[in-house]
């Protein structure tokens, strides 16, 4: 009877560290650890189990798509308007 050895590997990452620990937090609450959890998702995706989102192919975005390309677009502010949005967002968090 001969003994197979298993080697782990050792996959890392970086995130932010609210990124980090809102989903500890999250995942906390359904009984997981990060590891555990990347853990889980890297079984799925080495068997071919992850199905990948593209939101650029929802229906909200194909129409916005026709949309553009058919000039059917309307300005509704400025980039600076945008910035102001962004920086009023960013303060809530």
């Amino acid at each position: 009877m001969s003994a197979s050895i298993i080697e782990d590997k050792i996959v890392s990452t970086r995130v932010t560290a609210d990124i980090s620990e809102r989903a500890k937090d999250n995942l906390a609450k359904q009984g997981l650890t990060v590891s555990e959890f990347i853990r889980l998702s890297l079984v799925k995706a080495a068997n071919n189990e992850v199905r990948l989102v593209s939101f650029l192919d929802s229906s909200e975005a194909l129409k916005a798509k026709e949309e553009a390309e058919a000039s059917q677009v309307k300005t509704v502010g400025s980039l600076d308007d945008f910035d102001v949005w962004i920086d009023i967002i960013e303060q809530k968090k």
